[in-house]
């Protein structure tokens, strides 16, 4: 039986293991961080970060209370622009403050991929840019009308 956990409920114990030098893994809810990240399927190992630079992964907390799992697109003097990688709507201003910790490991399923890695690193390279995933939503959205055509 699969049973599900507000993060909230847990807020204190992830700061306090992040604190403490340890990892905690999540398991994202949402589509936010396709292609990569697929809810149901894969997880997220979160260490606490000392500054965030472009491209890492970050978990933060809204100021109206949600939890989210973005990557940062421009970091700025201690503030922030995130953006999902399946979104092309930037959030602005978040701050230090809001972050509680940064993505070190990936779990596609059983399959490790640190976030250190040339592979994973690569991925970034070219997904950071809105140009490409401009294209690579509607290369996704032509190949969708035609399966659904059939």
């Amino acid at each position: 039986m699969n049973k599900e956990y507000r993060l909230s409920d847990y807020d204190e114990t992830i700061r306090a293991v992040l604190d403490s030098g340890g990892e905690f893994r999540i398991y994202p809810k949402g589509t936010s961080m396709l292609p990569l990240i697929r809810m149901g399927a894969d997880s997220v190992s979160l260490a606490k970060c000392t500054g965030l630079k472009r491209g890492d992964i970050a978990f933060y907390l809204r100021d109206n209370g949600e939890y989210v799992l973005h990557r940062v697109i421009k970091a700025e003097d201690g503030f922030y622009t995130m953006c999902g990688d399946n979104q092309l709507t930037p959030e602005k201003g978040i701050s230090d403050r809001h972050i509680i910790g940064r993505a070190v490991k990936i779990y596609r399923g059983e399959r490790l991929i640190p976030c250190d890695s040339f592979p994973y690193r690569l991925y970034v390279f070219f997904w950071r840019s809105f140009f490409v995933r401009r294209v690579f939503f509607k290369l996704r959205s032509v190949f969708r009308k035609v399966r659904k055509q059939k």
